[in-house]
């Protein structure tokens, strides 16, 4: 009887899949859940269906999630072929959860509901779901600080701001005095508190209604009972006046947030601002692109910083492919070009286009935001739709994880245009931009945050390895590379000047998520001298991906390596650390000692050599200059390897 209700079931959930298909918008293409009656037929049903296990969701229950390439057939027909097989207890469609909205994901904010822009209900005769979708992404984050503790800041270049306003929080330069008229931090701006104004060349903001409106859209305070609600919630805005004609004070407004971040990079955190995105919201019409090189050239060297700037295109119905635009007709990758929709997700019309130059869409007419005496104003424009995309990039920064973090700080210019292409590749594509914008389509945050962190995340068994070889003999290692992530990670491998004694298994490949890739290492001794030898095995993958393990390997005779032995265990701390780390050990006799540090991309960041007498020894690695991330040490005693391992900077 049993039996017979269960295949009842099993029918009966089938016929509802597929009745019901036509109204599940809200799940996953690509995957499906599925709960199987054994674990030992899943690599059956893999086979047999061409899937690929992306989870396993319950060992216990022997439910997986699993994964298909939807461009070659769609969900339906998946769930209608696993429906029918025999192994199948239940399948069913992955789905977003998020028709529950939450008291944490809708602000208190008394004029929210007047902001279609982040959650369109069709107020105002709107289209419902016409929304950069701000409430799902909010459930992730609302902005605030990185995974690593960085108060995150955005720049607003304009004509000013109104720094009294109840719904903003500006940033301040704590290392200035105000009004001394001296420059106490010594970045070489004057009494630079507030921000900078490169009209005048001080530190004083004027009041501006567009600046000013500019700003909340991307970064007010949100969920304080208080007015609208930012992109961000907590974020910290920094106001720099330049929006002129004259394009020297454009460039000097710029070189002054390429300043700010890079004095934060270089203590540390203690000065400057953690600046990750500059929002632009004019420009010039009919500008050649070859007639402003200096302006350009400042987008990247922002973009080395790791900051991505914005760009409002024209407030005109023109194809910026034809007629020429700065900044969006700029080509620099560091930059995201903007143009104007409507609550009905239509193009504004008199908003500017372009299939090559203009990036993406973003809602910018009829937005309440803020005005001058704490008042609130409705403004249209592409300078309202640009701050949508730049308060976007700084919510993807408080959303990403440590590992992403690191890597960002690392490697600032990849990590940069990593989250360039999670706003791009997150648009919904509208209808009505096809053909005219790069994207073709409009800022969706939620989308844009998801696929940031189902990225695939490599990992590995080793940091570091070590071997002592007989000479004229052979021996190998296991190097595991292991995807942490939510899809396929596909690397590569190279080997620093490749040597003939260190070979792989394998230097490419593909790991599904939550699975494993074993690649042998092969050493050979044979025909080489005694001695030390070392080299760098680099693996990259797609995305912000990358991993380098240090190789050495010390080639003996039968005499041995009694010195390296008699080094006593190297204590180094603290470790993790955050300005110095310690290097403690015992030498049973008089040699020379030598210490390298370097990242994980091999770069040497230390080198030491000197004479060390028996006894305990102690070695000081200063890095509070040095950026947050992995770091490797090796130190050689009599030229010999005695120690290698792994320090965290934080």
């Amino acid at each position: 009887m049993k039996t017979i209700i269960l295949s009842i079931l099993i029918i009966l959930s089938a016929f509802i899949l597929r009745g019901q298909s036509v109204h599940e918008a809200n799940f996953i293409h690509g995957e499906v859940m599925v709960q199987l009656k054994n674990k030992a037929q899943l690599p059956i049903i893999l086979k047999s269906y061409g899937l690929t296990k992306k989870h396993t969701i319950s060992d216990r229950f022997n439910i997986y999630l699993l994964k298909f390439d939807d461009s070659r057939t769609n969900n339906n027909a998946v769930i209608e072929l696993l429906t029918n097989s025999k192994s199948v207890v239940n399948v069913q469609n992955n789905h977003y959860i998020s028709l529950r909205e939450t008291t944490e994901t809708i602000p208190n904010d008394s004029l929210f509901n007047q902001q279609w822009s982040l959650l369109n209900t069709g107020q105002g005769g709107g289209v419902p779901g016409a929304d950069i979708d701000a409430i799902n992404a909010w459930d992730i984050t609302t902005g605030g600080t990185t995974a690593l503790g960085d108060t995150i800041v955005i720049a607003i270049l304009d004509g000013g701001s109104y720094l009294a306003h109840e719904d903003l929080d500006f940033w301040k330069n704590h290392s200035e005095i105000p009004n001394n008229d001296i420059d106490d931090d010594n970045n070489g701006y004057v009494d630079d508190y507030d921000g900078w104004n490169a009209y005048t060349h001080s530190g004083t903001i004027p009041n501006d209604s567009h600046g000013v409106h500019v700003s909340g859209i991307a970064g007010a305070i949100g969920n304080n009972n208080v007015g609208i609600t930012g992109i961000n919630w907590k974020v910290k805005i920094l106001p720099v006046v330049g929006d002129s004609g004259n394009e020297s004070i454009v460039v000097e407004a710029l070189s002054y947030i390429y300043v700010v971040r890079e004095r934060y990079d270089q203590t540390n955190g203690a000065e400057g601002a953690f600046v990750v995105t500059d929002n632009c919201s004019f420009g010039v019409d009919y500008g050649q692109p070859e007639d402003f090189p200096i302006w350009e050239a400042m987008y990247d060297s922002l973009g080395q910083l790791g900051i991505l700037s914005m760009g409002a295109t024209a407030n005109r119905n023109w194809d910026i492919d034809e007629v020429g635009d700065v900044p969006t007709g700029f080509t620099t990758d560091f930059m995201i070009s903007v143009t104007n929709t409507t609550s009905s997700d239509l193009r504004f019309g008199s908003a500017a286009y372009g299939d090559t130059t203009i990036d993406i869409a973003a809602p910018g007419t009829n937005i309440k935001s803020l005005g001058l005496n704490n008042y609130y104003t409705n403004k249209t424009g592409t300078s309202m739709a640009t701050p949508h995309v730049t308060g976007a990039a700084a919510l993807l920064m408080a959303a990403a994880d440590s590992a992403f973090m690191l890597e960002y700080k690392n490697n600032p210019v990849q990590g940069a245009l990593l989250i360039k292409n999670y706003l791009l590749k997150g648009a919904d594509q509208l209808e009505d931009l096809q053909g005219i914008i790069v994207t073709g389509g409009r800022l969706n945050i939620f989308n844009s945050i998801n696929l940031m962190l189902n990225i695939p995340k490599l990992k590995t068994n080793i940091d570091s390895v070590y071997k002592e070889l007989l000479i004229n003999t052979s021996d190998i290692d296991s190097l595991i590379i292991t995807n942490s992530g939510g899809d396929t990670l596909v690397y590569s491998i190279t080997i620093t000047d490749q040597p003939e004694w260190l070979t792989l298994s394998q230097y490419e490949g593909a790991v599904a998520a939550e699975d494993s890739s074993i690649i042998i290492m092969h050493y050979n001794s044979n025909n080489i001298d005694t001695g030390y030898y070392s080299c760098i095995i680099n693996i990259e993958a797609e995305g912000i991906n990358s991993k380098s393990i240090p190789v050495s390997m010390y080639v003996y005779d039968n005499v041995g390596v009694t010195d390296v032995k008699s080094i006593s265990v190297v204590k180094v701390f603290p470790n993790p650390c955050d300005t110095y780390v310690n290097f403690d050990f015992y030498i049973p006799k008089a040699g020379i000692l030598t210490i390298e540090i370097y990242n994980q991309y091999g770069k040497i960041v230390h080198f030491d050599t000197k004479t060390v007498n028996m006894g305990i020894n102690n070695f000081l690695w200063d890095n509070k200059t040095k950026q947050a991330g992995v770091y490797y040490y090796r130190l050689m005693y009599n030229d010999i390897l005695a120690a290698s391992g792994k320090i965290v900077k934080m």
